[in-house]
């Protein structure tokens, strides 16, 4: 009985590994090189599996192959102490040239957010700043404001103080009605009264469209 056993037993891991030792061996054989002879030429066939070719474009393969948690960050990512960018274009209250360019600035300056107009720069990555993708971009919502040499704190003091003699509106850059302040002597005192509240309500502002400097 133990020996009919034992030839089962036998019998039967025989037929369970010979065909997995064949399926092992023709993967083998599979996977080697060929050696193929030809005249007096001996050449290694490797078999190589068809890989299917990606056919996405330039811009979907370069944000496919950034990686979020690599060192460089996206060039277009970057603050503004990164970059150097081009001042707004000054259209001058021209809508034609405004439309034909696409962006720009239509008027400068504006004292509250709501008032004052957005548009795009182009901007360059600086030469020594490592980042990914295009170090030359255009970037949105850049405000038209410039500032100059017109602070709000000295010309009001002008103004209460030389008001009579038009300085606050030479400082302003509005020479046409200073020298006529300087004349009547600040309007009998009635002019010069005025453009003190003038100024200190935000209604006097500077002749070429920008905004008071707040730098000191």
């Amino acid at each position: 009985m133990q020996r009919k056993l034992i030839v089962y037993s036998v019998v039967l891991s025989f037929l369970i590994v010979n065909p997995v030792t064949q399926a092992i061996q023709a993967r083998s054989d599979k996977e080697q090189p060929q050696t193929v002879v030809s005249g007096t030429a001996v050449q290694s066939v490797v078999p190589v599996q068809s890989q299917s070719q990606p056919q996405a474009g330039t811009n979907s393969q370069a944000s496919s192959n950034f990686n979020p948690l690599g060192p460089n960050v996206l060039c277009s990512f970057l603050p503004r102490d990164f970059l150097e960018c081009k001042e707004p274009i000054d259209h001058r209250n021209n809508e034609t040239a405004w439309k034909e360019k696409g962006y720009g600035c239509l008027h400068f300056g504006g004292s509250f957010y709501a008032d004052v107009e957005h548009t795009r720069v182009q901007c360059t990555v600086y030469t020594d700043i490592d980042c990914y993708g295009a170090r030359t971009f255009f970037r949105d919502g850049v405000p038209c404001v410039r500032y100059t040499d017109h602070y709000f704190v000295t010309t009001l003091i002008y103004s209460m103080l030389l008001g009579f003699l038009g300085m606050d509106r030479f400082c302003l850059g509005q020479t046409g009605t200073a020298v006529g302040k300087l004349l009547t002597m600040g309007g009998v005192g009635v002019w010069w009264i005025i453009d003190v509240i003038l100024l200190i309500t935000n209604n006097l502002l500077p002749e070429d469209g920008s905004n008071w400097n707040p730098y000191v």
